[in-house]
């Protein structure tokens, strides 16, 4: 009798267990959480692919890659992924805005910075001190790149802490910030509705403010530059505050629900437009052999890249919020539950994946090419699959993932 109780105790935890990433996506936005997936799984493919990249150093195993892709599948991959990744990060900070007022407003003030620092603060300072700097220097020690002891180059040859892909992580926890002390100081007010739609109109004067902006900022931070000390990237500041502002200011018109169609039309036409214009100013910059003057400067390579990133940054994100409320709101078979609660963590720990698959397949005989999609396939879901293994089985992690 009681090893029957002890097994209908163990079989009860076992199905709360089981049944954790069900209760956990009750009540979610399904679209939303679908969509952190293909993001997610997007960047961590693309950084796999980066990582074999002959003509920009953007990854952090680029600097001791064993293997170059060939400069015409370099280029034309580069042409396809790059407005993607020109819009990626800004439809992240979008998508935080239109959580935060909402989550201010539940929670109240105290709870909420307190939240934010455990989730956002905690990932963060653990990543940027302890997770990047192990990880580079069991990579690059070997290899000769970081001689010494770990202590003597867990900063970089310039003195800046590498954040990895992070830094969206620390930014965000400013912006969260400061978004929570405006509140606090009567300056605003979480989940109190304004009159003005936001529409296709202010969404062009968003643009047209972040363009000068940015263009300033990469006068001082040229774009994939570092920037300050913990190589927060200054430069794309103006634009993720911009998307993160419109977040904060379309929630009140229903657009965690639904981006009004009129919008969601013009946004995905501006879209194609900007995407097309991309295409064609990589295409032109790289023939004259000028990629590195779009990174920032007086010149005409940097004005024109300015332009149509600030197009890609500010519209791209309200389109493909829009196609993911009309998409991908039902469920999908690769990305159930236990998945999406894992997308999140699953962004922490792509580095070590990523460089741990990287470093294994150096002493094989492959061409770029087939690495690239070797680690790209394996880090994604390895990244899904141990984030889901620390949040499950590891007791605190999931109050942090």
């Amino acid at each position: 009798m009681v090893a029957g109780a002890a097994g209908s105790t163990s079989g009860s935890a076992l199905g709360r267990r089981d049944d954790a990433p069900a209760r956990w996506a009750a009540g979610r936005l399904r679209y939303l959480d679908n969509l952190k997936v293909v993001l997610i799984a997007a960047i961590i493919a693309m950084h796999a692919v980066l990582g074999y990249v002959g003509s920009m150093e953007v990854w952090s195993y680029t600097e001791v890659r064993e293997t170059t892709l060939n400069p015409v599948v370099e280029a034309t991959l580069l042409v396809l992924i790059t407005p993607f990744g020109l819009c990626v990060m800004t439809m992240l900070f979008l998508v935080a805005g239109l959580l935060t007022p909402g989550s201010l407003e539940r929670k109240g003030t105290a709870r909420y910075v307190r939240g934010r620092l455990l989730r956002l603060g905690v990932p963060f300072f653990a990543y940027v001190l302890l997770v990047q700097p192990a990880v580079m220097y069991a990579l690059e020690h070997p290899l000769g790149n970081a001689p010494g002891s770990y202590w003597a180059n867990i900063v970089d040859d310039e003195g800046v802490l590498d954040s990895g892909p992070l830094w969206f992580v620390g930014v965000l926890l400013i912006f969260s910030l400061g978004y929570a002390g405006w509140v606090r100081a009567g300056l605003g007010r979480a989940g109190t509705r304004k009159n003005g739609r936001i529409t296709v109109g202010r969404l062009v004067l968003t643009a047209a403010v972040v363009a000068p902006a940015s263009f300033l900022v990469r006068l001082i931070y040229p774009y994939g530059s570092d920037s300050g000390f913990t190589d927060l990237n200054f430069w794309q500041w103006p634009a993720c505050l911009a998307m993160f502002g419109v977040g904060v200011s379309a929630v009140r018109h229903g657009w965690l629900t639904r981006v009004p169609e009129r919008v969601y039309r013009q946004s995905r036409a501006v879209t194609a437009a900007a995407v097309a214009g991309c295409m064609v100013l990589l295409s032109v910059a790289g023939l004259l052999e000028r990629i590195d003057d779009m990174m920032g400067g007086v010149q005409w390579p940097a004005v024109a890249f300015t332009a149509v990133e600030t197009v890609l940054s500010v519209f791209g994100p309200v389109w493909m919020l829009g196609a993911a409320q009309r998409h991908l709101g039902v469920p999908l078979r690769w990305a159930g539950p236990a998945v999406a609660r894992s997308s999140y963590g699953a962004f922490m720990v792509q580095t070590p994946v990523l460089i741990g698959l990287a470093a294994a397949l150096r002493v094989v005989a492959l061409p770029a090419e087939a690495k690239a999609v070797l680690v790209a396939a394996g880090a994604v879901v390895a990244s899904f699959w141990l984030a889901w293994l620390l949040i499950s089985r590891v007791r605190g992690v999931a109050r942090v993932l």
